[in-house]
């Protein structure tokens, strides 16, 4: 009777590396992949090929750009995937690992990436952001969005004019920004890049000081105050 290969002899996959894989968008995942051929005893398969695949809606792929990554287990039964690099698709998916040549119940991971973050928002000016009846603010508001001390680069902001500090809802008058048809809009979704600069903004005939709050995924909040008066 032949003397059965290392690949015939595997009866399970064991995980031998992370838990749940998290990654905000375009990091690298920290936690490491990697799965253990074993026997019907419990013990290590040396000399066997694995593949790692991604599975499922996301861009996320291995170090180098691939979906799959095939690799042979070292003497201690055990193959270590390459980095898994995060996309920008947020969500959860699946890196599957099968033996390669072998019918058997494969090994899932499953991986989330998350949105990308900030914690803090601070304006790069403090000019005071003043206008009269009917006009536009001179300066566009320029903030800069930062996670962990770093700059906070595609991190989702939403600007929104609000009633009041204790009233988050949006105002029915006062300052406003323009959508593409030149129509007065008081919430916009944007991105910031590291530094987010606001559209220019402009004054109804109400007069008053108002509340422009920035928000971002993430918690960090900055909120700006906007005067509308009549010229002295």
């Amino acid at each position: 009777m032949p003397t059965p290969t290392p690949t015939e002899t595997v009866d399970h996959l064991t995980n031998a590396g992370a838990g749940k894989l998290t990654a905000t968008a375009g990091d690298t995942f920290a936690q490491k992949l990697a799965v253990r051929t074993e026997d019907q005893a419990g013990k290590p398969v040396a000399k066997v090929r694995v593949r790692f695949t991604v599975i499922g809606d996301t861009d996320a792929t291995f170090t180098g750009g691939e979906s799959v990554a095939t690799l042979v287990t070292d003497a201690g039964g055990t193959a270590t995937a390459p980095a898994l690099v995060a996309g920008e698709k947020t969500g959860d998916f699946t890196v599957r690992v099968t033996v390669v040549g072998r019918v058997m119940a494969g090994l899932d991971y499953t991986a989330s990436v998350t949105a990308r973050r900030a914690d803090t928002l601070a304006r790069t000016g403090d000019t005071p952001q003043t206008c009269v009846p009917g006009g536009e603010f001179a300066d566009q508001i320029e903030v800069k969005a930062t996670y962990k001390g770093a700059a906070a680069g595609k991190v989702a902001a939403t600007a929104t004019l609000i009633k009041s500090a204790d009233d988050t809802a949006e105002n029915d008058k006062g300052p406003y920004f323009k959508d593409a048809d030149g129509k007065p809009v008081r919430t916009l979704t944007t991105d910031a890049d590291g530094l987010l600069k606001l559209p220019k903004q402009y004054a109804d005939d109400t007069t008053g000081t108002y509340l422009l709050r920035i928000t971002t995924t993430g918690g960090a909040t900055l909120t700006v105050e906007l005067t509308v008066t009549r010229p002295q």
